[in-house]
């Protein structure tokens, strides 16, 4: 691996070059809150070119849905609230027909 000057590195992602595999496996290397001080000052950079120089003023969001088409599980996470047994009266498996109208309300939803 080629050992890059911390600064040039530092630069090089500043400018918003691409950077390879060794360079990132370099930069992952940083103390964290050197890497995390570059990343921010890299992402205040997109976000001021970004949206015509207005980035900073906008906000975007994402519309998500997780269809949990069952809550039958055979691992038994010790962590887990969510999973149910075949045996539990509240157990459920989605028909296709059922994933399908959740399917129809994310797409009325947008």
């Amino acid at each position: 691996m080629v050992s890059l000057n911390r600064d040039t590195l530092s630069n090089k992602v500043l400018e918003g070059e691409r950077i390879s595999s060794d360079e990132a496996i370099e930069l992952y290397s940083l103390p964290l809150e050197e890497l995390g001080a570059l990343a921010d000052v890299r992402r205040n950079l997109a976000k001021e070119k970004s949206y015509g120089g207005r980035g900073r003023e906008i906000v975007t969001y994402i519309a998500d849905r997780n269809i949990n088409y069952t809550n039958v599980c055979n691992v038994y996470c010790k962590f887990c609230a969510f999973y149910r047994t075949e045996r539990d009266e509240d157990h459920y498996v989605l028909s296709l027909a059922q994933i399908d109208q959740k399917l129809d309300e994310l797409t009325a939803a947008g």
